[in-house]
């Protein structure tokens, strides 16, 4: 959807409208991006989903789950898959001992490192952008995370 009418300036769009477009752009270029990663590293794409999440800050098995959409068990297969390649961690967790709180190892770090600096792993659409407006982006993405996370 343009985001100009001819003869008009700029149209403002909504936040429904954005989330719209983005979540399009994602999902349009995931087959593409599995690939590209798939070419990187030699682990299953749903592996480095979680691995990418835990990333970020250690949560717990259910709060990965919830945040991948997957149920317990599938998530149980996916972090026992990540620990015996020693990626993660999984422990106790300190504030609810009926929990299991992942980890990435620093192995695990080099993995996430490695695909994160290839510049091959991004879809081709990034070419788009030059360095400023990427990290304006960037910046943008961050204070979504932020907000989701708060």
């Amino acid at each position: 959807m343009s985001t100009t009418d001819v003869g008009a300036g700029p149209r403002s769009q909504t936040a429904t409208e954005v989330w719209f477009t983005m979540n399009s752009l994602v999902r349009d270029q995931a087959r593409e991006s599995r690939t590209r990663i798939s070419e990187v590293i030699d682990i299953p794409f749903s592996r480095f989903r979680a691995l990418r999440r835990v990333a970020v800050r250690p949560m717990t098995q259910r709060d990965l789950a919830e945040r991948m959409g997957v149920d317990a068990s599938a998530m149980s297969g996916i972090v026992n898959d990540l620990v015996d390649r020693g990626l993660v961690t999984r422990e106790a967790d300190a504030d609810d001992g009926r929990c299991k709180r992942v980890t990435i190892t620093d192995t695990g770090r080099r993995v996430v490192d490695e695909v994160t600096a290839n510049p091959a792993t991004a879809p081709e659409m990034f070419a788009a952008l030059d360095e400023v407006q990427l990290g304006q982006l960037a910046e943008l993405l961050d204070l979504l995370r932020a907000a989701v996370e708060s």
